[in-house]
């Protein structure tokens, strides 16, 4: 008896894993892994200041710089927002679409960009001025060591399988 049931629950299992691995081939692929945001697409200091020996008073100069141009980023989203949801109404009103006041709307909104990156240059200037010419050769060394390496290709997709 209990021979049987042994063997009859060992060619349960064994049914069981040979179906599994005959449908194995009929699952779709896993999804691609999320883009690639490395270290070729900086969104921080352009001044990448890792690596580089500063002295106490570098630090506190830098440090100060930093707080005195810390930007409001809830100020500047609530404009960008206030700007998206005007130009939502634009496009959502029925009726002919104003493009001279979409066009005004775009043109705010590269005006908040703009601005944004033009005080996040001033506040890397400020640093610059702060670094010796050796450290600056440092950090422009750093970034001809250190070359962008192109994203991995996209895996190849697995041609559906033919009906045996």
């Amino acid at each position: 008896m209990k021979k049987a049931l042994l063997a009859t629950a060992l060619t349960f299992g064994m049914f069981t894993a040979a179906g599994s691995l005959a449908r194995a081939d009929e699952t779709s692929a896993p999804p691609p892994p999320p883009p690639h945001h490395g270290m070729c697409h900086p969104h921080g200091h352009i001044l990448s200041l890792d690596g580089v020996k500063l002295t106490s008073s570098q630090k506190k100069k830098i440090k100060a710089i930093m707080e005195a141009n810390r930007p409001d980023p809830k100020a500047d989203m609530e404009q960008e927002h206030a700007i998206h949801e005007q130009i939502r109404t634009l496009l959502t009103t029925p009726g002919q679409v104003d493009t001279n006041q979409l066009t005004a709307l775009t043109q705010q909104l590269d005006t908040l960009r703009t601005n944004r990156e033009t005080q996040h240059l001033q506040k890397e200037v400020q640093i610059h001025d702060v670094l010796t010419k050796k450290q600056l050769a440092q950090i422009a060394a750093k970034k001809e060591e250190a070359p962008c390496l192109p994203p991995p290709p996209p895996p190849a997709p697995t041609a559906p399988a033919a009906d045996k």
